[in-house]
């Protein structure tokens, strides 16, 4: 038996759906890109620690993650983190960083042009 060619879970495809209407709607390339990313293979996703975001991120930047946050690393300045998944330690070290960490739909909701947004991975 072959293997399925296309996405098997619903609210990864409903995202994904979700991020390309955004793209259309307000133009913005950045959401286009985000789709894209998680329309691939799994294993070719994005997995950052929290020590590349206090890297590489500016202080108080918010940051979007097309892949899940890992927890290794420590986070001395606040973010706003938005991602496919954040693993428990990630989370707990971030809000106790001052940071919030939030969904990719909540960040659509919240910036739709997706300006001043920078994506990690």
């Amino acid at each position: 038996m072959s293997r399925p060619t296309s996405k098997t879970n619903q609210s990864l495809i409903d995202l994904i759906d979700e991020l390309k209407a955004k793209s259309r709607d307000t133009g913005s390339a950045l959401w286009r890109d985000v789709a894209l990313r998680l329309s691939r293979s799994r294993s070719n996703w994005v997995q950052p620690n929290l020590s590349r975001l206090s890297r590489y991120a500016p202080e108080g930047a918010t940051v979007l993650v097309p892949g899940k946050l890992l927890g290794s690393g420590d986070l001395v300045r606040s973010h706003n983190v938005a991602a496919y998944s954040v693993s428990a330690g990630a989370r707990e070290k971030i809000e106790a960083a001052g940071g919030r960490v939030m969904s990719l739909s909540e960040l659509m909701n919240e910036n739709p042009k997706g300006s001043e947004v920078i994506i990690l991975g």
